[in-house]
């Protein structure tokens, strides 16, 4: 039987990168808001089945995933980033920070259960290294990804005795669209060859998913390697 992923903000730059390791060996189920990015992507694979979901809504990861029996990798890479300080920030980004980045991957991964159970599957947080620590600034979004750990720790020794292992992935900065955000809001330049490629992080992932039975990779951190003046 082909092991099956289903993977979250699939059309985005890590998300497609793990789509692109885990297809030759997975039939995927890429999950995104936009219908006709996933449509274009889902023809490049072998097996691929598209979801279309907000998660940025409350109702949007509601119901998914019920025809699914059986999940052995279920990635959550969908996100947001809403940088400002705790006086300038609103209402809005923090509601959707949290919502984006830990209700909707609650919300999800509560409905896969039953999947993850009978394949003894593997769940992966693509988190962050502000979810390990913080700066000025970072407020919404290390804090919902602080609570996007502590979630991934509880659901870690509560599913130990289903076989379900957890693994949470925190890379440092990533040459990707959210990448440039940040760039964008410090004012800096940006030069996407000066960070951790996507595919590193795709790499990272499928190292811990291959270690077999007896070994769990509970946390990453992935970092750009340091450079010679």
């Amino acid at each position: 039987m082909t092991p099956a992923a289903l993977i979250t903000g699939a059309t985005g730059g890590i998300g497609r990168a793990i789509a692109d390791i885990l297809a030759p060996t997975h039939r995927l189920y890429l999950l995104g808001r936009n219908a006709e990015a996933l449509a274009q992507l889902a023809e490049g694979y072998p097996q691929a089945e598209v979801l279309e979901a907000d998660l940025n809504s409350p109702a949007g990861a509601a119901g998914l995933g019920q025809e699914i029996e059986r999940l052995d990798v279920l990635v959550h890479s969908a996100g947001v980033l809403r940088m400002g300080g705790v006086e300038q920030t609103v209402q809005a980004d923090w509601e959707e920070s949290f919502q984006v980045n830990v209700l909707a991957p609650v919300v999800l991964t509560r409905a896969l259960l039953p999947a993850l159970r009978t394949a003894g599957g593997h769940v992966f947080m693509i988190n962050s290294g502000l979810g390990l620590r913080t700066i000025a600034g970072s407020g919404p979004y290390s804090a919902s990804k602080f609570a996007m750990k502590a979630f991934a720790d509880a659901l870690r020794l509560e599913e130990a005795e289903h076989g379900v292992k957890v693994t949470s992935i925190h890379p440092g900065r990533v040459g990707t669209a959210m990448q440039a955000q940040l760039h964008a809001w410090e004012n800096k330049e940006y030069d996407a060859e000066a960070w951790v490629r996507p595919e590193q992080v795709a790499q990272t992932l499928l190292t811990a998913l291959t270690l077999g039975d007896a070994a769990n990779l509970d946390s990453i951190s992935i970092n750009p390697a340091p450079r010679k003046p």
